[in-house]
Order: structure tokens, then sequence, then C-alpha cells
């Protein structure tokens, strides 16, 4: 499942160029949602539920504000990062107070790429996590034997008649062999 990423911006071709540019950094993991305002915007995010989002300041329907402030409120787990043409020290503290945990200017788009990989790290740890975690494609090989007491592998056993049934845990997942 790739990582969901909704880029939020009135502009097109700011949309475009992140969008490029996110998903090239991605490697085919990063899916880049795009919403072209603040109300499409805070629409996406309740429906697709991405792991980041990206406002612009000044959309509209909906300001970067409200839009933090309205996905903060359906959805506090995720982060938002606010990447704005009017940024400041005062716009970052605003920002800060409805939700938003970073705000980059436009101006310094060279840095958006490490800030949204440092707010992405958790999210894809836990992935990472969930993915080692899963049952494996095929089955382990457990020595049996039958009651003559010749030794097969589950896989030879499981094609005889008559057998009995082998429970063992291995690796915290029961096998059963017939």
């Amino acid at each position: 499942m790739p990582i969901r990423i909704l880029v939020a911006d009135d502009n097109a071709l700011v949309r475009s160029a992140l969008r490029q540019v996110l998903e090239l950094e991605g490697q085919g993991h990063w899916e880049v949602l795009e919403a072209s305002n603040g109300l499409d915007a805070v629409l996406w995010a309740r429906e697709q539920k991405p792991d980041l989002v990206i406002l612009d300041l000044a959309m509209p329907l909906l300001d970067g504000f409200r839009v933090a402030r309205e996905i903060g409120k359906a959805l506090p787990a995720i982060p938002i990062l606010m990447h704005t043409l009017y940024w400041s020290p005062r716009v970052e503290l605003e920002a800060m107070k409805v939700g938003v945990r970073k705000a980059i200017p436009k101006s310094d788009s060279s840095s958006l790429v490490s800030v949204v990989r440092e707010m992405l790290a958790p999210v894809e740890q836990q992935r990472e996590q969930l993915i080692s975690n899963q049952v494996p494609s095929s089955l382990p090989e457990v020595e049996v034997s039958d009651q003559e007491g010749d030794e097969r592998t589950s896989r030879d056993s499981s094609t005889r008649q008559g057998q009995a049934d082998l429970k063992k845990k291995q690796g915290g997942f029961e096998t059963l062999a017939s």
C-alpha cells in the first residue's frame, strides 16, 4: 500500500511540480493526490485519509488555516505541512495553532522533500513493521513421523491418507498438516 500525500494548492503548476518531485523521491512508494481549493482538500482528506497533507495558505473557498483546522478535527493523527508564498514567523505560529506541524516558504522549496521525509518517517517505519509481521507465503517445512517411524516433511505427510494432525507452533503461527 503506497503512502498517500495530499497536495492542496490553487496553482496547477505548483501542484504538478510537487507531484513530480514527490513521486520521484518516493520511488513508486508515494502516491500524490491533488486538491485545487480548500474545500476539496478537506473532502479529499476525509475520504482518502492521506498519510500527509501539504497545504498552501491562500486558496479559494477555504484558506490553509481553515483547512488545517478541519482536517485536524477529523483526522488528528495526520501530519499537516504548510507550503506557502506568504511565510513569516507569525504565519508559522498561527499555522501551528491550527494543527500545522511545520510551515515552509515556497522560496525554500529545496527543503520540502527533507521535511516530508522527516514527517513520513514514523509512517514508513510502521508500514515496514506490518510487512515484516505478515504471514509467510509458504508454510515452513517441519519434520514429522508417521506411525511406522518414517520421517517425512509436512508436505509429504499431507499427501498420505490416515496421518495424524500435526499442530506445531512456529514463529507465532500455527501450522496444520494432515
